[in-house]
C-alpha cells in the first residue's frame, strides 16, 4: 500500500456520475453527518438489484469524496468492494483528482486489496473473521448494510458484528445490542454507536456521544 491509507483508522470521521443514471433503486437514501452543529459529511447511496452504490462527501477545506460500490451475496456479507477517493478543485470546471482507487475482495477468513499506488498496482491480502464486513469511515451507508445482516440473523441478545476496516487493514468485531422498541446499541471498543432502526434494520439516526457526531437520515 502506499503511505497514504485507503482511510483514516478509527474515528468513525460519493457522488459518482453513474449514481443517478442506475436503473430505479429498491432502496435510496442518504445521511447528513453533524459534529455538534457542523456538518462534516454527506452521503447518498442507493441500491439496484445486489450491487450498492454510495457517495461520501467530507466537507474540508478542500472536499473529498469517497465513492463506493458494494456487491451483497445472498447471505448479506460482502464479497466485493471498490472504492475511489478523490479530491475536488477548487474550479469546477476541472475535473477531480483522484488519489487512490483499490478494489476489496472479501473471501473466507482473507482480504485481498488491490490499491492503484503511484507504483502501479499493489495486492496485498490481509486476514480477517470469515463472515467481516466492510466498513469505509464516516459511511453510514455502509455500515448500515452490516447492522441490517446482524439484525436479518434475528440472533436473540447480543449479536456480534465482525467489521474489516478499510483504513486500518484490520477486523474488529464490535457488538450489536437491541432493545426491542427499535434503538440499539453498536459497541465497538470503546466507541458506542447509539442507533435509531426501523422494522427492517436501516438506521434512521445515529450517535456517538463522546464525538458529538449525529448521522441522520434523509431521503
Amino acid at each position: 500500500m502506499s503511505s497514504r491509507r485507503l482511510l483514516a483508522p478509527l474515528v468513525f470521521l460519493l457522488a459518482p456520475a453513474t449514481l443517478a443514471a442506475q436503473a430505479p433503486a429498491a432502496d435510496s437514501a442518504g445521511f447528513v453527518v453533524l459534529k455538534g452543529a457542523d456538518t462534516v459529511a454527506v452521503e447518498r447511496f442507493q441500491r439496484s438489484d445486489v450491487s450498492w452504490l454510495g457517495s461520501l462527501v467530507l466537507r474540508r477545506e478542500r472536499p473529498v469524496a469517497e465513492n463506493w460500490s458494494a456487491v451483497t451475496a445472498p447471505d448479506g456479507t460482502i464479497p466485493l468492494v471498490e472504492v475511489t477517493i478523490s479530491e475536488k478543485p477548487d474550479d469546477p470546471r476541472m475535473k477531480a483528482r483522484i488519489l487512490q482507487r483499490a478494489r476489496v475482495i472479501v473471501r473466507g477468513d482473507s482480504v485481498a486489496v488491490d490499491a492503484m499506488t503511484n507504483g502501479g498496482l499493489v495486492t496485498k491480502v490481509y486476514p480477517t473473521t470469515e463472515g467481516a464486513m466492510p466498513y469505509l469511515n464516516l459511511s453510514f451507508g455502509m455500515l448500515e448494510l452490516a447492522v441490517r445482516k446482524a439484525v436479518k440473523g434475528g440472533a436473540a441478545g447480543d449479536v456480534p458484528v465482525p467489521l474489516f476496516n478499510l483504513g486500518g487493514m484490520q477486523t474488529a468485531t464490535a457488538t450489536l445490542r437491541r432493545d426491542g422498541a427499535g434503538h440499539a446499541a453498536l459497541v465497538l471498543g470503546d466507541v458506542t454507536f447509539d442507533l435509531a432502526l426501523d422494522a427492517d434494520g436501516r438506521i434512521r439516526e445515529a450517535r456517538i456521544a463522546t464525538q458529538d457526531l449525529t448521522a441522520r437520515r434523509v431521503n
